[in-house]
């Protein structure tokens, strides 16, 4: 996590911009009780025609790694960066599809509403950086899921569990479901019936593959699709 943490201002440094969080990082910042570390940072582009891309600024200055992702060499060891590129031009019109029109819209909302964090780890000064909220990040996760490896699955829908039901920003994420753009809502609740109630025993044999998930049950799920629901039909 130290070493995650250091690299953010490399990256704003790189791309001359803000670093806004989004993945596993931002998960772990929002929870109460954070239940597991993350060995990637996760940051949302928002595109304009005027600036180049951030995933090629970072590469100007580090090795390329995975579809997305740049490898960077930070004091503390090299950091997986990866870059979800995403733009206001994509509004318009928004995709066909439903799992499109969340990727664009969750990532635009989770970058247009973060909120600046301070990070305090071991070994270097604290750092200041946009933190996308709960709510958002939820969002952005019952998109991903569709997209993953097996044990990225697991992990994504864990995270959408321990954000809804967390005592600290559960009530939160809720919230700002429920108050969500229309489409934006509808897209997601969706995902949220697919992923908690139509293959509810799928994803729970996802979930129970992470070591971090094997005291989740199936009342856990229903609990959550339910509150879900409840967030996005409102």
């Amino acid at each position: 996590m130290t070493r995650l943490v250091s690299a953010i201002p490399l990256v704003s440094e790189l791309t001359g911009s803000p670093v806004i969080v989004v993945g596993g990082l931002a998960v772990m910042c929002r929870l109460g009780t954070p239940y597991r570390a993350t060995t990637d940072l996760d940051t949302v582009d928002v595109q304009t025609p005027d600036r180049r891309p951030h995933l090629e600024l970072l590469l100007t200055e580090s090795l390329p790694s995975g579809p997305s992702g740049a490898l960077l060499d930070t004091p503390l060891g090299p950091v997986q960066v990866d870059v979800l590129p995403v733009s206001q031009a994509d509004r318009d019109p928004l995709p066909e599809d439903e799992n499109d029109r969340l990727h664009v819209q969750s990532h635009l909302w989770a970058a247009e509403t973060a909120t600046d964090l301070t990070l305090v780890v071991t070994g270097t000064a604290p750092v200041t950086v946009a933190v996308a909220e709960p709510g958002p990040i939820i969002a952005t996760k019952l998109q991903a899921v569709m997209n993953r490896g097996a044990a990225k699955e697991g992990t994504d829908l864990l995270d959408i569990i321990s954000l809804t039901l967390d005592t600290q920003c559960g009530p939160a994420s809720r919230s700002q479901l429920e108050h969500a753009d229309e489409q934006l809502r509808a897209d997601a609740l969706l995902h949220a019936r697919r992923w908690f109630r139509e293959h509810a025993a799928r994803s729970l044999r996802k979930i129970q593959a992470v070591p971090e998930g094997r005291g989740i049950e199936a009342d856990d799920l229903e609990l959550v699709g339910e509150l879900l629901t409840s967030a996005l039909e409102r």
